[in-house]
């Protein structure tokens, strides 16, 4: 509520000049009052007690309807019968707060088993030569050196299957695990090659050295093959891996390190060998492409840090 500054006017002065005095006549003496004054000024006053309780001019105390304006109570005022307010409305009640849900599990796409078949048979017999170098794979023992080379007119990115073949090759579970020796991937001053080739010219060159690769039992499109200084990988096999691989569910990634540590594996010495009981893993030297015999698909020589093997096989 506003306050109200008390007022603070004068009443003007004017400025003449002053006043001519004023005779006053003598003071008389106040009369005597007398009794029949007396008696009216009584009955006034009575009069005037009634009407001030009439209009209640007499502070009565607090109002008991409790009208607070100002910090006080309003004098005087007749009593106001407020009506009752209704009740504040209470906020509306949070909602609850949802429970933690457990996130949607990350698909993880299916492994792909095998390529499409749209890809070429044969191919001129020529290659070209990854011509750039990797680094030394291995710990220990006598550096070993390869080279990369992919038939020309197959659509495959040679820069991309070399990497492959280096990191399968160097992998703590590949042929450098044993620490009797390392490998390294160069452009000349090699000991072996690897070839990607189409089916047709894996034939031919398989069968420089007396081996055929397509015989009953054997996977469509023949299988890849080891000459000396010479691992010969069949493309056909490379993108479509085998039957039996693709019904047990192995991942092609999984049939390609296999068939690459086997042909390499011949290279640098190592004979067949067969399966050692159902259900264990495939020596990596198990003809894995023509059957697993029992055992389970394995792509590596030192699965566990130890060379994995079965009995031999003629």
């Amino acid at each position: 509520m506003s306050e109200i500054m008390p007022d603070q006017r004068r009443t003007p002065t004017t400025e003449s000049r002053p006043a001519a005095p004023v005779r006053r006549p003598a003071a008389r003496p106040s009369p005597r009052p007398s009794a029949g004054r007396w008696r009216g000024a009584l009955v006034v006053a009575v009069v005037l007690v009634a009407l001030a309780v009439g209009v209640g001019v007499f502070d009565q105390g607090p109002d008991p309807a409790g009208d607070d304006l100002a910090g006080g109570d309003l004098v005087g005022a007749p009593r106001v019968e407020r009506p009752e307010l209704p009740a504040r409305a209470r906020p509306p009640d949070q909602k609850p707060t949802p429970s933690p849900v457990e996130p949607a599990p990350r698909l993880t796409p299916a492994p792909v088993l095998a390529l499409s078949d749209d890809f070429p048979t044969s191919g001129p017999g020529r290659f070209s030569v990854v011509e750039s170098e990797s680094a030394v794979m291995g710990e220990a023992g006598p550096v070993v050196r390869y080279r990369v080379a992919v038939e020309d007119g197959i659509e495959i990115d040679a820069s991309a299957f070399a990497e492959f073949v280096d990191h399968t090759l160097g992998h703590e579970y590949g042929w450098t695990a044993g620490g009797d020796l390392r490998l390294q991937r160069v452009a000349d001053g090699h000991d072996f090659t690897i070839y990607l080739a189409t089916s047709d010219t894996t034939d031919q060159m398989c069968a420089t050295g007396g081996l055929a690769i397509t015989a009953p039992g054997m996977p469509e499109g023949g299988v890849s093959c080891r000459l000396g200084g010479q691992v010969i990988i069949n493309l056909s096999r490379w993108r479509l891996s085998v039957p039996h691989f693709v019904d047990a569910d192995v991942p092609l990634v999984t049939y390609r390190q296999m068939v690459l540590n086997h042909e390499v594996g011949h290279e640098l010495g190592y004979g067949h060998a067969g399966c050692p009981g159902p259900d264990e893993p495939a020596p990596v030297m198990q003809q894995q492409t023509i059957s697993l015999g029992g055992c389970v698909a394995n792509p590596w020589p030192y699965p566990d840090g130890e060379y994995h093997t079965g009995p031999p096989v003629d």
